[in-house]
């Protein structure tokens, strides 16, 4: 199947939806039209220059919504395609929902199709529902060392707040992914629970999540992972507050190895003001199992030294503009490196932007890393 043949029937998959939806659910008569702001980002980052462009528009009444989401890069990948997405919502009743979800995304060797529906109840008194089914086909056009695939999941949350101050949150996902080579084929399982609990001045949140990953032709691929987050807020004074997390990670294999990490975050934001703020960061990671069984040895990996990083952020909160100045270190087996980071905010008219400098990323492992300049215009 070549793009065009496949970027035609998902056009037309498209086009059937949407005559569905409007004969199921006719467009109310009280709604308006809204633009998305446009965006464009430069972003220079690896020795590579991307370019990012974005808008939207959409219909939105109390009882109906339709919004349409467009993203473009430049050098658009199997992981980050360029797509077009589109989404209807409905009430049926109360806090009741109904929507249908379709992207279609495309990178250089491979189109995907995306479609998801869903039924939710979206107010916690006392209880929120979500239930959904999706599916994902890639395509991989002649030449591409990508296999196609085709993905599904099936998956129900459920969220109970029996108080104000108290709110669980449970959810359960099923989910398959089939290649046409069976060894990649697997199935996963995953289950996660969340509990928040708030008395001022703190606020707790803990989650545990569980998941199994089984691949029926190559038992070593086999993976089971869980996990733990515990957060803790406390609001210290009007211009103290303090932020506590704790993240813990173990994964087993089937071919025997074993893996799990500890970490732990503290951020003090003092002073902290209305134009200001001051935050002291630190955190430690550590890799707390590590184990890798052959039929001839029994023995135990030793273990790496904690990693530490510490930093101080930052930030000037004075309209129109808003500046985060980042300045972190790392120490890791006796070896200390460290580097910076800035971001500047502003906005004139219907014009904001923002202004990226992040050589080494910042105080997170995760944090995004280069320099880029993005711009948007607010059309509405």
């Amino acid at each position: 199947m070549n793009r065009r043949t496949s970027a035609f029937r998902v056009l037309s998959t498209f086009r059937v939806v949407v005559i569905l939806t409007l004969f199921l659910l006719p467009l109310p008569v009280f709604g308006e039209w809204r633009a998305d702001p446009l965006a464009i980002k430069f972003k220079w980052a690896e020795e590579q220059t991307k370019v990012l462009l974005g808008g939207g528009w959409g219909y939105y009444a109390p009882a109906f919504r339709w919004t349409n989401d467009l993203r473009w890069r430049n050098n658009a990948s199997s992981t980050e395609p360029s797509y077009f997405k589109t989404e209807w919502q409905r009430r049926i009743g109360g806090d009741w929902w109904w929507s249908l979800t379709g992207r279609y995304g495309v990178a250089p060797t491979c189109d995907f199709r995306w479609i998801e529906t869903a039924l939710e109840k979206t107010l916690a008194r006392p209880w929120a529902f979500r239930i959904w089914g999706a599916g994902e086909w890639r395509r991989v056009s002649s030449g591409g060392t990508l296999e196609d695939y085709d993905w599904r999941l099936v998956g129900s949350r459920l969220r109970w707040r029996p108080f104000k101050l108290l709110a669980w949150t449970g959810e359960l996902t099923r989910e398959g992914k089939t290649y046409p080579s069976p060894r990649k084929s697997s199935v996963k399982t995953a289950l996660s629970n969340e509990v928040s609990l708030r008395f001022a001045p703190h606020s707790l949140s803990g989650r545990w999540a569980e998941s199994a990953r089984v691949y029926p032709e190559d038992a070593w691929k086999n993976y089971y992972h869980r996990s733990l987050r515990l957060e803790w807020n406390w609001d210290i004074s009007n211009n103290a507050y303090f932020e506590g997390k704790c993240g813990y990670n173990q994964q087993s294999q089937g071919s025997g190895k074993t893996s799990g990490n500890l970490q732990l975050t503290g951020i003090l934001d003092y002073p902290s003001t209305r134009e200001y703020k001051l935050s002291w960061l630190c955190s430690a990671a550590k890799t707390v199992a590590a184990e890798f069984t052959l039929p001839e040895e029994d023995e135990e990996e030793e273990l790496p030294a904690a990693d530490w990083r510490f930093g101080l952020r930052w930030q000037d909160l004075t309209p129109p503009y808003t500046l985060r100045v980042e300045f972190f270190g790392q120490w890791h087996e006796g070896n200390l490196t460290g580097g910076w980071a800035a971001r500047l905010q502003g906005h004139e008219g219907r014009f904001r932007w923002t202004l990226g400098l992040a050589p080494r990323g910042g105080f997170y492992p995760s944090a995004e890393k280069g320099y880029w300049v993005e711009v948007k215009y607010y059309l509405d």
